[in-house]
């Protein structure tokens, strides 16, 4: 553990203790050890020896998860909230009890709205706007919003950051930063989820929502992308009236999305509604690589039946042109039923653990595709296809990127909109279209020409650096001397006590998982990355170095810095 950790972990002290002693009245001893752990072993006896709280622990695992994040404030229920995007992580269930945080909190006090606007943009509230209401008509996690009208009379929303937030929210990072190194670096079991990579995600994801300058610019890009879609309403934003903690846009009336019968009185025929928001949410995707993520009911207005209004875009999802890649050959191998190719472009995308047993992976995905696609699309369970398919990747250890699994929450959400207003389209049909237009694309002669040329292009890079970087392991291969520095971060010791012999195997144990899987760059079917890490474990393996120069463990530096008596 580096000192920069251990520094953070010493400046939060009172706060892990907190986060320590949550978990551990919610049963999950094994979190409030880790926790404990961090600060000195005394602690961590208290807290594993505190009696958890028996009506908490009777409750199921995603239950009590769902109590603790909520007990510990915003920044870590909206941590939940992202984890509920995570079936491959945490499984259907876990994922499913997360997805019910609600992280509503009271507004500031009187003018703290006020004076938030002034600081902000640099005039008082009576100078911006025509009229101002102090009481919020909403409050949520980062921000509330108010009522208010611009001197010409036009009526708008006014979105200001709590007071207070960004500060909290950025110490809670740091500290949610530093615990996930810590965990990740003592246990092996919680680290196979990357909690470094999660909280990564997460970090920016709440950076994001902190500063209303990205929800304005994504007011204006997709103002852009919808400019010839009128039935399409989007909130207009007053940029001049915009700041980092402050954003004024258009307020939008209509009435909400509450059923069959709150789409009816609209005018609007509920399977004609429900086909228009899907297609309008498979243009952002496939069309502008961009989308609004949180489709939920709550954030449409009908404000007749010609148009709908969609709300807060301070959530917005990116697919990106490689993804984007990924994404279409993997629907098109599904739509194929190739279990084979569906089985390597998982693995392909996926942190596939070196232990992955991939017939059992191919199994398990030929039975999920014969049970689903076995009827006609129409006919298609969306919702039980991706939970299904999630709980696959779980039970493999697999790990989807962030971004694609936020775009299957989406896609659940847009089929579960379907089924709440009582209309009968199914999301799949609606997909078909756009799924035999990546078909015609992929099959275009000039889309298989630039797929070509970057191939060649990475071909071409390769052999350019090839000779420079072949020419000294070359040479030592030809005197006997190659060899390879591993440095491994061991916070206890434990690794310092095994064998140098044990490395050496491991690296001959992936170069046949890379030969095995034929990882690219290729001469022919063997694969180049694999056929070096043969040559260097066996070489390695003859000129091991019996013992290694120990390091000092990390958890001392923890107890150096932190002398904290427990009580």
């Amino acid at each position: 553990m580096s000192d920069d950790i251990a520094g953070v972990l010493f400046r939060h002290r009172d706060r892990i203790k907190e986060i320590a002693d949550v978990f551990a009245r919610y049963g999950f001893a094994r979190l409030a050890d880790n926790a404990g752990a961090a600060l000195d072993s005394g602690l961590r006896a208290t807290l594993v020896t505190r009696i958890a709280d028996p009506n908490l622990v009777a409750l199921t695992s995603g239950q009590r998860l769902r109590g603790a994040l909520s007990e510990l404030g915003t920044t870590w229920i909206k941590f939940g909230q992202m984890l509920s995007l995570r079936p491959d992580l945490l499984g259907n269930d876990v994922a499913a009890e997360l997805a019910k945080l609600q992280s509503d909190v009271p507004p500031d006090p009187p003018g703290s709205a006020e004076s938030t606007i002034k600081s902000e943009l640099g005039v008082d509230v009576d100078d911006a706007f025509g009229t101002f209401e102090p009481t919020p008509m909403a409050s949520a996690s980062v921000a509330q919003a108010h009522r208010a009208t611009l001197k010409d009379g036009t009526s708008v929303v006014v979105k200001v950051v709590h007071s207070g937030a960004q500060a909290k929210v950025v110490d809670d990072l740091e500290l949610m930063r530093a615990l996930a190194g810590f965990v990740e670096d003592r246990d092996e079991a919680l680290a196979a989820y990357s909690p470094t990579v999660l909280v990564d995600e997460f970090d920016t994801m709440m950076r994001a929502a902190i500063d209303l300058r990205q929800e304005l610019a994504n007011l204006q890009l997709f103002t852009t992308n919808f400019a010839d879609e009128h039935d399409v309403v989007i909130p207009r934003p007053f940029p001049e009236l915009c700041s980092t903690s402050v954003l004024t846009m258009s307020l939008l009336t209509g009435a909400k999305v509450t059923g069959r019968d709150s789409v009816i009185s609209t005018g609007w025929d509920v399977d004609d509604l429900v086909r228009r928001t899907s297609n309008i949410y498979l243009e952002m995707v496939f069309r502008d690589g961009v989308y609004h993520a949180d489709p939920h009911p709550g954030n449409f207005l009908l404000p007749d039946g010609q148009h709908l209004a969609i709300l807060d875009f301070g959530d917005v999802g990116h697919l990106t042109g490689p993804r984007r890649s990924q994404l279409e050959a993997l629907l098109l191998a599904v739509g194929s039923r190739d279990v084979e190719e569906v089985t390597d472009i998982v693995i392909d995308i996926t942190r596939a653990p070196a232990d992955l047993d991939a017939d059992r992976l191919s199994g398990q995905i030929g039975t999920w595709l014969s049970r689903y696609l076995g009827g006609s699309v129409a006919n298609l369970d969306l919702v039980g296809m991706v939970n299904a398919g999630m709980q696959i990747m779980h039970s493999n250890h697999l790990t989807f990127p962030s971004d694609l699994a936020l775009l299957f929450r989406v896609l659940l959400r847009l089929q579960g909109l379907s089924g709440s207003v009582g209309a009968h389209v199914s999301l799949t049909e609606l997909l078909q279209p756009y799924l035999e237009k990546m078909t015609l694309d992929r099959l275009n002669p000039v889309s298989i020409g630039r797929r070509a040329l970057r191939t060649l292009r990475g071909w071409e890079r390769l052999l350019a650096t090839a000779p420079a970087n072949l020419r000294p392991i070359l040479r030592q291969l030809r005197d006997g001397t190659i060899g390879v520095e591993f440095r491994i971060h061991d916070a206890d010791g434990v690794t310092d006590r095994l064998v140098d012999g044990v490395i050496a195997a491991a690296s001959i144990l992936a170069s046949a998982e890379l030969i095995g899987r034929q990882t690219g760059p290729r001469i022919g079917e063997v694969s180049i990355p694999g056929a070096i890490a043969l040559t260097v474990g066996v070489v390695t393996w003859r000129r091991l170095i019996a013992n290694r120069v120990g390091h000092r463990s990390g958890l001392s530096r923890i107890r150096q810095f932190v002398v904290t008596p427990t009580r």
